[in-house]
């Protein structure tokens, strides 16, 4: 399980783990592309939190009483989002990965945004569907990845996979 993958990457990551963007990014980076310096806390990077989420209310009532209320549903899981912490794993491969930037860099402004495996596709683009935060200082990446993650919940993001044939059951989404 691989919780981070830096744009310089050897590897050849798994679209499902990276999503369209980061897979994107990396590919471009690999071929020397100008690209800034970044990386890709994937899928199974936020598997815990979407284990704590799907065991609230809130969750089971989103798929009992979809659509109706909706709104209200997505707003409630959005608003746990805000709480989520690291576990010890996450905490350090975030540390390790805003390290290397932070020595390449100095004290860098970051651009922190989606890369579900779901999006940038042929078929669906999901085109603002996801919060994307820029000029994020150190001391407020957390705070957008936790931004970034909770869009999943958003109410439009559901209808727009709902629409396109997505399942809703399993949420997925890696942040660049």
């Amino acid at each position: 399980m691989k919780l981070v993958y830096p744009f310089t990457t050897e590897q050849t990551p798994n679209l499902e783990q990276v999503g369209g963007k980061g897979m994107s990014l990396i590919f471009m980076k690999q071929r020397n592309l100008p690209v800034p310096s970044g990386f890709v806390l994937t899928v199974d990077f936020f598997e815990p939190w979407l284990k704590y989420l799907k065991c609230l209310p809130e969750w089971e009532k989103t798929l009992k009483q979809y659509p109706d209320n909706l709104k209200g549903n997505s707003y409630v899981l959005k608003s746990w989002c805000r709480g989520l912490q690291l576990n010890d794993k996450q905490a350090e491969a975030l540390s390790i990965a805003l390290e290397t930037l932070k020595s390449k860099n100095g004290n860098p402004l970051f651009a922190v945004r989606s890369s579900s495996p779901e999006e940038d596709l042929e078929q669906a683009s999901f085109a603002g569907g996801y919060v994307t935060s820029l000029g994020v200082k150190e001391d407020g990446v957390l705070e957008a990845i936790r931004l970034s993650f909770a869009s999943l919940f958003d109410e439009r993001v559901f209808v727009y996979k709902q629409s396109h044939g997505f399942p809703i059951k399993e949420p997925r989404i890696a942040v660049i």
